[in-house]
């Protein structure tokens, strides 16, 4: 890794730290708010590839409870951001590869159809799995864990609609937007990026 690749794995890191200051509340799931954190994420893992979008969304985590601390501590914050990041970069990963088998059998895929895939398939992964986690883990282990006392039953599976239309809604606008940013950055700094294929 040149010394560009690195000073770029800064940026996003620092980039994605500071969006945490933009929060915009979610009407529906008490607590939780819509940011734009997820995107510098997400354009580092389309450029570099799973080990650096890990990487930057950990450099993240342990910036946002410096700067930006959540009340409930890591014990949350860690587990929950790595595995919703993991099924969104699945999700890109599944289709790719996809898009990959499409032109390998001649067929073109344009950057529209590209981005209608990286969306659509993070978005089934995180929005058909992530709430089963929220009630499982979230709600049923860690959160009991870092407020010491547990949640009642009756409360966790009324917020299942809002675990599924938050975790829909913000796959929607974060993977457009991440591939976007990475097609242009890549372009212009002639970086071929790992999840970006020309067609």
């Amino acid at each position: 890794m040149n010394a560009r690749s690195v000073a770029l794995i800064a940026v996003f890191s620092a980039i994605a730290i500071a969006l945490n200051a933009i929060r915009i509340p979610s009407v529906f799931w008490p607590g939780f708010s819509y940011g734009f954190y997820e995107i510098p994420v997400l354009v580092a893992f389309i450029i570099y590839g799973f080990k650096i979008g890990y990487l930057v969304e950990i450099l993240h985590i342990m910036g946002q409870e410096i700067f930006f601390t959540t009340g409930v501590g890591a014990v949350v914050v860690y587990p929950m951001g790595l595995i919703f990041h993991t099924f969104i970069f699945s999700g890109i990963y599944l289709a790719n590869k996809l898009i990959n088998r499409k032109i390998a059998k001649g067929k073109n895929v344009s950057e529209k159809k590209t981005t209608i895939y990286f969306t659509g398939l993070a978005t089934a992964l995180r929005g058909g799995l992530m709430p089963i986690i929220d009630y499982k883990v979230l709600y049923s282990i860690l959160l009991p864990f870092a407020l010491g006392h547990t949640i009642p039953e009756t409360y966790i599976l009324s917020l299942i609609p809002a675990f599924i239309a938050y975790n829909i809604t913000s796959t929607l606008y974060t993977v457009p937007i991440a591939h976007l940013i990475a097609r242009k950055t890549s372009k212009h700094l002639g970086i071929k990026a790992k999840f970006l294929t020309q067609s």
